[in-house]
């Protein structure tokens, strides 16, 4: 199965980009559930599992910088 990476919009209307479960990680890092928020660490080349706090199939990588206490994305452009 490839890779692919999907475009959705944040609540400012700007394009991001998701990781879906079922998914090769392209780089280890910490994964994000869209749902829930909560972290998922996952090493380069691990399989993307489910969401095992909530069930929910898609992620967005996290980065610290702009993340606000409550997980909610701080304002920056991704690209």
């Amino acid at each position: 199965m490839g890779h692919s990476r999907v475009a959705t919009r944040d609540c400012n209307g700007k394009a991001k980009m998701t990781e879906k479960a079922g998914e090769t990680a392209r780089e280890g890092a910490n994964y994000r559930c869209g749902r829930c928020h909560q972290v998922t660490a996952l090493p380069q080349g691990a399989l993307i599992p489910v969401c095992k706090f909530c069930g929910f199939d898609t992620y967005d990588l996290t980065n610290p910088r702009f993340e606000r206490r409550d997980g909610s994305l701080g304002p920056h452009d991704p690209g």
